[in-house]
């Protein structure tokens, strides 16, 4: 791909994080939530007997800064810390009810945004989208 292509691409990039990312005057994407504070909820929320360590590791934290997104999360009631069943040592987090609702009407509002968006593509396109995206997502995991 030529340099412009890949400008271009990366312009495109850019507008859709500026589009579903942070928004709010705090930084917040979701609800009352940062980007980094929704990340760690979501990983809590599909993680089972999850330590703090643990997210921090899943989402490139250090262990102190994982620390502060699931106190930040703990004091707006959208998780708990709870002792290991296996080491009572370890601390684990667990999602609230609470918590299960922000994520779901994220979900709601962004799944509602995209049907939009697709509807207002051409319908060649539109299919392959999904592929796509989440192609992309995996090799930036990786």
């Amino acid at each position: 791909m030529n340099k412009r292509k890949i400008s271009d691409l990366s312009r495109a990039l850019i507008e859709i994080v500026r589009h579903f990312g942070p928004k709010g005057p705090n930084g917040e994407c979701c609800e009352n939530l940062s980007m980094p504070e929704f990340l760690a909820l979501d990983k809590i929320a599909n993680t089972e007997d999850c330590p703090v360590q643990n997210i921090g590791q899943l989402l490139g934290f250090t262990k102190s800064g994982a620390t502060r997104i699931v106190n930040r999360l703990e004091k707006k009631g959208y998780v708990q810390k709870i002792k290991s069943f296996e080491d009572g040592r370890v601390c684990c987090v667990v999602i609230t009810p609470q918590g299960e609702n922000v994520l779901a009407s994220t979900d709601e509002r962004y799944s509602k945004e995209i049907e939009h968006l697709l509807a207002r593509m051409p319908d060649k396109n539109a299919p392959h989208m999904k592929a796509l995206l989440k192609d992309m997502a995996r090799a930036l995991r990786d």
